[in-house]
């Protein structure tokens, strides 16, 4: 049997990461498969297990896993809740962990890698690549990107 994680579950490393990509994906928008394609889900769990307190998190996944609460309410209820919410959607769109949320201290905002610059979900939005993290192809500033009006060609 598996110990308890340090976020009050019962669940195994694998069910506590599926718990966070199910989570993630809800505050997203996102499924669980674009998330994990992102390669950055160990990175963010880990971000979030090392930053944020135990009972904080368990809210969250329980206030929006769960079927017994209004879950945009208890969001706009609890500022803590709604804090962190907001730093898990900040941490996949842009790579960046705001600060203050539950034990952190003060910390300021912080990118977490260049990494996740690259692969911050804010790119996929538009079907965009981050300035500078990748080549785009020769010629490829010639063309209407694909999903805009007249897109797909010259």
């Amino acid at each position: 049997m598996n110990a308890p994680d340090p976020y009050g579950t019962t669940a195994g490393p694998g069910q506590e990461a599926e718990r966070f990509l199910a989570l993630s994906a809800l505050l997203t928008g996102f499924d669980t498969a674009e998330l994990t394609e992102t390669g950055m889900a160990g990175t963010y769990r880990e971000l979030v297990t090392r930053r944020v307190e135990p009972a904080l998190y368990a809210r969250l996944v329980d206030t929006l896993t769960g079927t017994t609460a209004d879950a945009r309410t208890a969001l706009d209820d609890d500022a803590r809740l709604g804090d962190l919410a907001r730093a898990v959607c900040r941490l996949w769109y842009l790579g960046e962990w705001p600060g203050p949320t539950g034990g952190d201290g003060g910390a300021p905002p912080s990118l977490v890698s260049g990494r996740a610059y690259a692969h911050g979900l804010v790119w996929r939005t538009f079907g965009g690549h981050a300035p500078g993290a990748a080549q785009p192809g020769h010629g490829t500033w010639a063309e209407v990107p694909a999903g805009t009006a007249g897109g797909g060609g010259r």
